[in-house]
């Protein structure tokens, strides 16, 4: 019976140090996710930017072009605007942009969302050549801000395993 009862400890001690090992994953997967997400926002911006400048480019194309051949997360958000730009053409592309902001782009803090938000605001109200320098803007400060997330990344991803195994073993600790 003793052995039985050792065997079920082991088991649950196991058991808890796996969920605090996931615990960890998840927390650096999501630092990840917003590193990712930046660099594709990013990425996608500065095309948007030269397309503007250079050829001036309807926005609906580009919204288009960008939502096929940019990953998702960001892909979906381009997507998405394009399509609550079709749906509610009057309303312009501010409110559609706005929500898919909110819908899809769920790994950006808010930081991100507001210089996201002040892109979507100058997006199909003025010339191109400021909605460009608009977004030359935005790629600036969101690259400032990846910077930063990459070093979150780096840090706080040792932080979150070093915290989740400790408090695993807390748990067993106490539990053992």
């Amino acid at each position: 019976r003793r052995g039985g009862e050792s065997v079920l400890k082991l088991m649950g001690a196991a058991l808890v140090m796996a969920g605090a090992a996931w615990c960890s994953v998840r927390a650096v997967g999501r630092l990840r996710l917003r590193v990712r997400t930046l660099e594709e926002l990013g990425a996608g911006l500065i095309w948007m930017e030269e397309e503007l400048r250079f050829r001036a480019g309807p926005l609906p194309q580009l919204l288009e072009r960008l939502g096929r051949e940019r990953p998702d997360p960001t892909g979906a958000f381009f997507r998405e605007a394009l399509e609550g730009l079709r749906r509610e053409p009057e309303a312009g592309l501010r409110q559609s942009w706005r929500q898919a902001m909110v819908r899809r782009l769920d790994p950006l803090k808010e930081e991100e969302r507001q210089v996201l938000l002040e892109v979507g605001q100058t997006l199909g109200r003025y010339d191109a050549q400021a909605q460009a320098a608009a977004l030359a803007r935005a790629v600036r400060r969101l690259d400032a801000i990846r910077a930063q997330a990459e070093e979150d990344l780096r840090r706080l991803g040792r932080v979150y395993a070093v915290l989740s195994l400790a408090a695993g073993a807390a748990v067993v600790l106490v539990l053992v």
